[in-house]
């Protein structure tokens, strides 16, 4: 466009047509600004959102306004991070610098670095002194850009930036000349044309624009051959440029930039934050929402419910066993609250009844035998910490949510895990304290004389426990473990030993049982089992998460032995069973009415759950996911799922609504069996075994909270709530910039349309001379191509959303070219064009003699009057239809009668404007007559407001007629046959689950 336009100026100059040559240079100055403040806005906004999911840093640093020696962590940018820091690496992270490990042990995997595809183990063993080692035999040390792929550990930080490892290639990958393909004349060539390095609809739009330009020069070609290339004046030279300038929508890219960009940054307000631009014009044509539930359309703030143990007074009964429930209030984090046993004869103890919690409550320095072991184990096979802002007067955990919620069960009974790690001479008083239920969490614990009474009140025991081998959680296998050390103190009762504990899904942990209870060894066999099974069963009926926990004492001197022993075998057998974990985790409020929303808009959710299939079932039919009677393949487990092949998958009517204990692996086989079926899909994770089915999928999203480093870089966008919802307010905005865009191009080109065919037919107008006499003159063309048609542009690209946008399907959104958007484009434009030109020659031969006077497209002279008046006309007209159109283009169904014009006060304000402007072209000496080649109107505002009619008229017409087609093709697929085909497609679904 803009190349056309100094192509135009450079004409004018050179035929010293200053007037038209200076308005045209005024023009390309205003249009190149313009572009480029746009261009310039939307990369900012898209710089500043690619930078979210960029890795973070846990940093341990020193907080003066608090109490704690050891400094508390906190999560920064990687580039804060300095020389000095001491940084945790966990499962999933990206090592932000070059770091000593100086506590833990970690696997990271150094492909980057040194191509060895095998996880390198890190400890803290120091290496000799006087031996150089190689990056891959450094076992210390941690580098920055690696991935941690299990354990956890701190590090002090030795290097950052570029003087890291991985900063050193950088920089001689650079002074090698990085990238040399794109240091190539030709890549740079299709950078500068814009057909690489931008996102996929851009790349077509441009690719568009390149088209329209060599319609362009057609179009000149034509203008120039009207005179036969003889005697070829400036005015005609000057009308072939902006005739052919009229084909071009004018900064068509910068508006779309624009528009994406605005889209990225509200959708940043809105809790998605948008790192790719081309996700958001994936968004409107998902078919599926693959998501996960703990977290995204529950609350994630999971507190334990309820426990079972397979003991009744201490001795083994699971026929009936004992159900304990856990108080729990508004803070899910508040590590105080009650823990009663539930009689036989009631299913739940009533949460208001104060009295009886406070006289049922089990004593935390009196647990029982079993109870004790059980929340041993939820205490220290865990990772999850919980601590106190003083600031906020809040409580709040690091870690997972699932063991974040045993430890503050632990904490309620007053083995908190700090209480465990501590000798008793480091721990204050163990003077018991009130005991203050959760109900009051909303008021800061109580603060007495002991020391404690501000924090956990604890139950101080007669020694302490020290880690020898952690297994973190695992997707895979869905167990964590570890094993632990008991050191007692002098006079202890308890004698040293080591202790391991096994928590997990209850299929993958009970196989590892052989006993019931530490103490008494009671074999568990295949009948017992199915009575836990049972249990678990029950449990997740009730919408709980249900945890195995477990464990075995083990002699006090197999601690390197275990330390050796591979995660099999450590796991493998021996395990005596302990109880089940009931752990809550509410849906979010909001989820049942995204799933409706999705639902209407026809893009399906699918639950990929961890949890077992019951509890997934019971969340699921909470939140209208599926119906109570649903069918059978609607719920199925991860294993049920893996054993299908493909051809059993595709052949399935419907892909399941939930997926239970589903794995990373089965997470990728839906995201190719959604493929298969040649469907689009969302798809959620957080976990570093997430990034394979995050990156096959055709928008991944990371969840920002809880998810990995790896899961952020995976993905095109990152939640910043974790919100299910706000997957669909993002693919309701995502329709929104759809249709905004196809709006945009519809009034853009078809006003290009509209000028083309005025200024084309306008040809064949000739006067005594034989020269052909414009409807419009160069500048008028011009103006109206450049000022009058983008800023009604943009404001349709920023149109609000559309009520109806999530009532159609997502086939809707495949293409903005579509077979109805082309009949609307040369319709609306022939409409308008063949207007303005029936207006020009109802003045020039309905009212006027049809003389067009004496060389009237070079200056005005007495004979020019009628083509002046006519010219002027033409104008007006024109220019009041494009902003009447620009109204009509609000909707493509809707008439323009129904509309709200107050929803986009900058159009209906742009209109207004663009509007008036046409008196000052028209009736301000010098500008009229000099530079527009125009006359003052008077009779000719009516047959004005005539076309304004006719259009009117016949835009509603159209648009009735696109009802009219929209509906019958809803009555065909409502018809009798339509009906019976979906009846037949229902019966052959319920014989193949019969079967």
């Amino acid at each position: 466009m803009t190349i056309v336009l100094l192509g135009a100026m450079a004409v004018s100059f050179g035929t010293q047509d200053w007037i038209s040559g200076g308005v045209i240079a005024a023009l390309v100055i205003l249009n190149v600004v313009t572009g480029t403040t746009q261009e310039w806005k939307a990369e900012k906004t898209v710089a500043r959102l690619e930078s979210v999911g960029s890795p973070i840093a846990t940093v341990v640093r020193h907080d003066p306004s608090s109490r704690r020696k050891e400094g508390h962590a906190s999560q920064v940018g990687i580039e804060t991070v300095v020389p000095g820091d001491i940084i945790i690496l966990r499962n999933g992270d990206i090592v932000p610098a070059d770091a000593r490990v100086i506590e833990g042990s970690v696997a990271t995997d150094e492909a980057v670095l040194t191509g060895e595809s095998l996880p390198v183990e890190k400890d803290e063993a120091p290496l000799l002194k006087g031996q150089d080692y190689p990056i891959g035999d450094r076992i210390n040390m941690v580098y920055s850009g690696t991935q941690v792929t299990r354990g956890r550990c701190r590090a002090v930080v030795c290097y950052t930036g570029m003087n890291t490892e991985l900063g050193i290639i950088a920089k001689e990958m650079q002074s090698k000349g990085e990238g040399a393909e794109k240091q190539t004349v030709w890549y740079k060539f299709k950078k500068g044309l814009g057909v690489v390095e931008k996102s996929p609809l851009q790349i077509k739009l441009n690719k568009m624009a390149y088209f329209l330009f060599a319609c362009a020069i057609v179009i000149a070609i034509i203008v120039l051959a009207s005179t036969a290339f003889n005697d070829i004046r400036r005015s005609t030279a000057t009308y072939a440029v902006a005739a052919a300038v009229g084909i071009l929508p004018a900064s068509l890219v910068a508006v779309v930039a624009l528009v994406l960009a605005n889209a990225c940054n509200d959708l940043a307000e809105r809790n998605a934050l948008v790192r790719r631009q081309d996700a958001v014009e994936t968004l409107a044509a998902v078919d599926h929402v693959c998501s996960d539930k703990t977290g995204t359309i529950t609350l994630g703030k999971m507190v334990v419910k309820k426990v079972w143990l397979p003991a009744e007074n201490d001795k083994v009964n699971l026929d009936v066993g004992q159900n304990y429930q856990v108080e729990s209030g508004s803070d899910a984090f508040y590590p105080r609250g009650a823990v009663a046993p539930i009689r036989a004869d009631m299913s739940s103890r009533p949460e208001d009844d104060d009295a009886a919690w406070d006289e049922d409550a089990v004593d935390p320095f009196d647990l029982g035998s079993f109870l004790k072991d059980f929340v041993l184990c939820a205490a220290l096979n865990n990772n999850a910490t919980i601590h106190h802002d003083r600031k906020k007067d809040s409580w709040n955990v690091d870690g997972d949510a699932t063991e974040a919620a045993l430890q503050v069960f632990a904490h309620k009974l007053g083995h908190g895990k700090p209480t465990l790690l501590k000798p008793p001479s480091q721990h204050p008083s163990g003077t018991r304290v009130r005991r203050v239920t959760t109900r009051d969490s909303s008021v800061p614990p109580p603060r007495s004389a002991s020391p404690s009474s501000d924090r956990i009140h604890n139950v101080i025991q007669e020694g302490h426990y020290e880690l020898i081998v952690e297994h973190l959680f695992d997707s895979t296998v869905k167990r964590m473990s570890n094993a632990w050390r008991w050191i007692p103190e002098n006079g202890a009762s308890e004698a040293p030993h080591t202790i391991a504990f096994l928590k997990g899904a209850v299929e993958r942990v009970l196989d590892s049982c052989d006993f019931i209870g530490l103490g008494s060894k009671e074999q568990l066999n295949e009948e017992l089992k199915s009575k836990i099974h049972e249990k678990a069963e029950k449990l997740a009926e009730e919408g709980l998460r249900v945890l195995c926990l477990c464990a075995k004492v083990l002699p006090a001197d197999q601690s390197d032995q275990i330390r050796e022993m591979s995660r099999e075998d450590f796991e493998k057998d021996g395990f005596c069973f302990l109880g089940l974990a009931g752990i809550f985790d509410p849906p979010r409020p909001e989820s049942a009415a995204a799933i409706a929303d999705s639902k209407r808009a026809g893009v399906l959710p699918i639950m990929l759950t961890g949890d077992h299939p019951s509890t997934a079932k019971s969340i699921a039919i909470q939140i209208g996911l599926v119906p109570r009677n649903h069918p059978r393949n609607a719920v199925m487990t991860g294993p049920q799922f893996d054993k299908l092949t493909e051809e059993e998958i595709d052949a399935m009517p419907q892909l399941p609504s939930v997926v239970a204990r589903c794995s990373p692996l089965t997470k990728v086989r839906v995201v190719d069996a959604i493929h298969r079926r040649n469907k689009a899909t969302i798809m959620t994770g957080d976990g570093v075994n997430d990034a394979p089915s995050l990156k096959r999928a055709d928008v991944g999203v990371a969840m920002g909270k809880n998810g990995s480093d790896v899961a952020k870089q995976s993905a095109e966008i990152v939640l910043a709530d974790d919100n299910f919802s706000t997957i669909i307010r993002a693919v309701r905005k995502g329709r929104s910039i759809f249709d905004n865009l196809s709006k945009f191009l519809l009034y853009l080109l078809s006003g290009n349309v509209a000028e083309v065919v005025v200024l084309l037919i306008g040809l064949a107008f000739q006067d005594e001379e034989g020269r052909s006499v414009f409807p419009l003159s160069p500048v008028a063309a011009l103006w109206i191509n450049t000022l009058s048609a983008g800023p009604p542009a943009l404001c349709l690209g920023l149109e609000p959303t559309a009520k109806d946008t999530m009532s159609k399907p997502p086939s809707v959104y495949k293409t903005i070219f579509t077979i109805e958007w082309y009949p609307d484009l040369f319709f609306y434009g022939f409409v308008m064009g063949a207007l303005s030109i029936l207006n020009f020659v109802l003045v020039v031969w309905a009212r006027g003699k049809g003389d067009l006077g004496i060389d009237c497209n070079e200056d005005h002279n007495p004979s020019c009057d009628l083509a002046y008046r006519a010219r002027a006309t033409t104008y007006a007209t024109l220019c009041v239809l494009l902003m009447i159109h620009g109204l009509v283009c609000k909707h493509v169904e809707m008439s323009l009668f129904k509309m709200d014009l107050l929803d986009n006060k900058p159009l209906l304000f742009t209109v207004v404007i663009l509007c008036i402007s046409v008196f000052p072209v028209v009736y301000i000496p010098t500008i009229n007559d000099k530079v527009f080649l125009v006359q003052g109107l008077g009779w000719e505002w009516g047959i004005i407001f005539g076309a304004i009619a006719v259009y009117i008229l016949a835009a509603e017409a159209w648009k009735f007629g696109r009802r009219r087609f929209a509906r019958y093709k809803r009555e065909d697929m409502e018809s009798p046959l339509g009906l019976r085909m979906a009846a037949t497609q229902e019966v052959k679904i319920l014989n193949k689950e019969q079967v």
